[in-house]
């Protein structure tokens, strides 16, 4: 039986401000439990919220950059139910009027994905199990979260994977979120059903959670599209459950059921008062938006004559996308610094776990050292060893290359008695070159190198060898 996979994703986005949503509680990760909390995060009685300006704001330039449509009226409700992480019983959420909605990402294969609404709300606290014992740590409790909710208009892993870089890019471009899943600040819970092909109904879904990375998120669909599919196929039913993913045994398993809607019993938020939003403040936050991800790449494309595959790696930083504009400013062969880039610095970031703020090579140098490659002042290999020292010590490549006697020698007659060396020394090679065996000609270029110490031009005492050997 051939069925259609139906998925729907919900990405929780912790918004990068310096207090919480609803009180002046501490956003800063990492301290110590429960000293980042007051009687508002708490729940304690007689406290009253009061809305984070800032968390609003980036809201809307969330939506914005979505594409979704802002409402001018804002309400906030509660969100009833009772779990030990949150401490009021209730969570301040908005349930009938989102503050925005109807907005999309585009895939690379120009399938849109829309988005059904993006709301702000207060997130829980944290539950630390132990052994024998569960602990809480409330200072998560009241950080302002953003929900994004999609339609189920994604029916593959790989579409789920890419709608999800695509919308952390953003949100990383617009500066809302550091997106860090590590530690939280971006969490995905996706819902998946299958249906028989060329059927409207949905089928039963199931809500997966406790994904820790996108490839989790893949890798739980791909796990659970097969097992529906088996059980279809077996003649047996769907549960609808919510399931978490195991990343070590890589499968799915059943948290709690869901044969019964949970009702949480919304109601509006007596605390705060609903609330009109000019048109002006939404303009303003819309001039504060910058050139998109995919914008970028177009332009990049289009301007800068990149490829295609490289100004879409290049855009996946944007701090990394942000240095290579510095350096097409000052350099005009934008390929040249795409392949620096891409190849070897960035071996230089991986190795050292750094990023491209944190390694000590301005633009400019990076620019002068591509350019002494250019005037064959060093070699592409030489070139790649005076990098790691640009970045150890922070001076220019023309500095090192002075320092440590790296310049390339082109001197014809001081590279013609090498190569006179190398054949007289190496008769086989010579041979066999003479029999049409181009590979011994690099041999003896190698040769060459060698007695020169990596000094000799390479492309020169190649012309040279050729002539010797004619």
């Amino acid at each position: 039986m051939q069925y259609e996979t139906v998925i729907g994703l919900e990405v929780h986005v912790h918004l990068k401000t310096k207090t919480k949503a609803f009180c002046g509680c501490s956003t800063e990760f990492g301290q110590d439990p429960n000293s980042q909390t007051c009687p508002v995060c708490l729940g304690l009685p007689g406290s009253l919220p009061v809305l984070n300006k800032r968390a609003l704001e980036l809201t809307i330039k969330t939506a914005l950059a979505l594409d979704c449509k802002v409402n001018n009226y804002l309400k906030f409700d509660r969100k009833n139910y009772y779990y030990p992480d949150l401490p009021k019983n209730y969570q301040i959420s908005q349930y009938d009027m989102p503050i925005s909605s109807n907005g999309f990402i585009i895939l690379s294969s120009g399938k849109k994905i829309k988005i059904r609404r993006a709301h702000l709300e207060e997130d829980a606290g944290k539950l630390i199990h132990e052994t024998d014992s569960s602990l809480v740590d409330y200072n998560r409790s009241g950080m302002p979260l953003l929900e994004i909710v999609s339609e189920p208009d994604i029916n593959s892993p790989d579409e789920a994977y890419e709608y999800l870089t695509n919308l952390k890019l953003i949100l990383q471009y617009i500066g809302v979120s550091d997106c860090d899943m590590e530690k939280g600040t971006l969490r995905c819970d996706a819902n998946i059903s299958l249906r028989k092909m060329g059927d409207k109904e949905l089928g039963v879904k199931t809500e997966l959670k406790n994904m820790n990375s996108f490839k989790a998120v893949k890798e739980a669909l791909q796990f659970e599209i097969n097992r529906q599919a088996e059980a279809l196929n077996n003649g047996e039913r769907i549960i609808q459950d919510t399931r978490l993913w195991d990343g070590q045994k890589e499968i799915t398993v059943s948290m709690r059921s869901k044969e019964e809607a949970h009702d949480y019993r919304y109601f509006p938020e007596p605390d705060l008062v609903p609330f009109s939003i000019e048109q002006n403040f939404i303009d303003q936050i819309k001039k504060e938006i910058p050139e998109l991800p995919q914008a970028r790449a177009s332009r990049f494309i289009k301007d800068l004559q990149l490829s295609e595959y490289d100004a879409n790696v290049i855009i996946q930083d944007k701090a990394l996308a942000d240095y290579f504009e510095e350096c097409a400013k000052l350099y005009k062969n934008a390929k040249n610094i795409s392949n620096w880039l891409l190849g070897a610095v960035s071996s230089e970031i991986n190795s050292r776990k750094a990023s491209i703020q944190e390694l000590k090579l301005k633009p400019e140098d990076l620019v002068g050292l591509i350019e002494e490659v250019d005037k064959a002042t060093v070699s592409n290999l030489a070139a790649k060893e005076i990098l790691t020292l640009m970045i150890d010590s922070g001076k220019s490549a023309s500095a090192i290359i002075s320092e440590k006697g790296l310049a390339q020698v082109s001197d014809e007659g001081e590279l013609g008695r090498l190569a006179d060396e190398a054949i007289k020394e190496n008769s086989k090679s010579v041979e066999d070159y003479k029999a049409g065996k181009e590979n011994a000609l690099m041999f003896l270029v190698g040769q060459v190198m060698k007695k020169s110490k990596g000094k000799a031009n390479p492309k020169v005492v190649g012309e040279i060898l050729r002539g010797k050997l004619k």
